[in-house]
């Protein structure tokens, strides 16, 4: 299983409180300028959200990258670089062709 979305940045119970309290007041929930629902377009409960943040953290692995390192992650399968970072550091980005499940599932 796989949870691909982007719920946990664009939900408004991720934002800060003050930037929370001035889109509440200033828009209909409809009108949100950011805002996620289930797919039937219902919303999604702020409790909700807690829980998969939980979960992100209870599932979360954090390392100290050193000099050197070289990572390599299944960008459906890893929700990566969530925490802030700051410091110096070369990100290099290489994409390979788009696959689909069936491409890649080998099962006996």
């Amino acid at each position: 299983m796989s949870w691909f979305n982007q719920a946990q940045h664009w939900h408004t119970s991720c934002l800060d409180p003050v930037t929370r309290e001035s889109i509440e007041q200033q828009f209909e929930e409809a009108d949100y300028p950011r805002q996620c629902y289930y797919g039937d377009g219902t919303s999604i409960a702020d409790d909700v959200l807690s829980t998969i943040l939980k979960v992100y953290g209870d599932l979360e692995v954090v390392f100290p990258p050193q000099r050197g390192d070289i990572l390599l992650l299944d960008n459906v399968l890893t929700a990566h670089a969530r925490k802030p970072f700051s410091g110096p550091r070369e990100v290099l980005v290489a994409m390979g062709e788009m696959s689909s499940f069936d491409d890649v599932n080998h099962k006996s």
